[in-house]
């Protein structure tokens, strides 16, 4: 059996898997904010040589909990513990105070090496496969295209301050903006696809997304990743699509990183939104479950599913006739038996 714990990460994600297998290995994907890590602390504690963290990248919603645990003298990082992490040398750690200027912010790549942790890069290459125990990930995002020209193009202090610009303009309101009128799903269907150009997100589109296969159960993490970059190396279409037991969908269910070409990819009936829906993107969109409503169905005969870390207000989502057969669930974990 794997369990899926989803944890209350704000705006962010964060995940722990764990699994049946001769060795006990658990993986964990992202931290969320640093107030996650109230709730990945206790869990993670013990993490050693058999466990591993992937973070997806560099935004401060997927890796805020990871500095309190660097902070943690209580629980410190285990120097035997696998860590997975694009271009370290793109995040400095934020100050507590935030008193003091973000040029005194520490390099975390530097932190980890003050723990005796190097991380690994994780990246689409000729070998996309990653075997931990009976688990076995698929690696569909980023290229090794995206990772250099985010190299050249950010630095760690200039995607610092695009945290702390967006801090700026959070609230607590959970939804979606009240303000703004809804559109229709004629004219939602009716439209091209919105995902932005790679080289225009590359912080989102440098996120690590994967297949994650074990026993028979397949899982589509996607992280913020960009759909296009991701149907580009799933080894299925439209005309064979994957057999996927569950969708994390990508960047909270922005309008932005679900397409339909996705959708009709796969043969999928449970999602997975993490937000807690406040703004000011008020994820997840409107235009995202619309599409998951009309092309999300395995079959006519399979209601769709949509977990959430959150209560999603789906009045405000959907219309009542969009909301046929669609269950929503608000959940802090899921299981998936073994198939054979």
């Amino acid at each position: 059996m794997l369990n899926l714990k989803c944890f209350k990460a704000g705006k962010g994600d964060s995940f722990l898997m764990t699994w049946e297998s001769e060795i006990k290995n658990r993986l964990l994907i992202d931290f969320g904010f640093e107030g996650t890590y109230r709730y990945l602390g206790p869990l993670i504690s013990d993490f050693g040589v058999n466990d591993f963290v992937i973070i997806t990248h560099v935004d401060y919603d997927h890796i805020g909990g990871f500095f309190k645990w660097l902070s943690d003298k209580q629980h410190p990082l285990n120097r035997q513990l696998t860590v997975f992490l694009n271009t370290p040398n793109l995040i400095v750690a934020p100050d507590s105070s935030e008193k003091v200027g973000i040029k005194h912010g520490v390099n975390l790549e530097i932190l980890l090496e003050e723990r005796g942790i190097v991380p690994k890069p994780l990246f689409v290459e000729s070998d996309n496969t990653l075997k931990i125990g009976d688990v076995e990930l698929v690696i569909l995002s980023p290229s090794i295209d995206i990772l250099s020209m985010l190299i050249e193009k950010w630095t760690a202090n200039k995607i610092y301050q695009e945290y702390l610009n967006q801090k700026l303009q959070t609230n607590d309101r959970v939804g979606v903006d009240v303000h703004k009128k809804l559109r229709s799903k004629e004219e939602i269907l009716k439209s091209p696809p919105q995902p932005h150009k790679w080289e225009d997100d590359l912080l989102n589109s440098s996120s690590i997304a994967f297949l994650l296969k074990y026993k028979g159960n397949q899982l589509l993490f996607l992280g913020d990743s960009n759909p296009n970059i991701v149907c580009e190396h799933l080894k299925c279409n439209e005309s064979e699509p994957c057999e996927i037991d569950l969708l994390k969908i990508s960047h909270h269910g922005s309008k932005h990183n679900t397409t339909v070409h996705l959708l009709k990819s796969i043969r999928c009936s449970k999602y997975l939104i993490s937000t807690d829906g406040s703004g000011p993107y008020y994820h997840p969109s409107r235009e995202t479950l619309v599409l998951i409503a009309t092309y999300g169905r395995k079959n006519e005969d399979e209601s769709i599913t949509i977990y959430s870390n959150y209560s999603l207000d789906k009045d405000k989502l959907l219309t009542k006739d969009e909301q046929k057969n669609i269950i929503f669930k608000e959940i802090e974990e899921l299981e998936f038996d073994s198939k054979f």
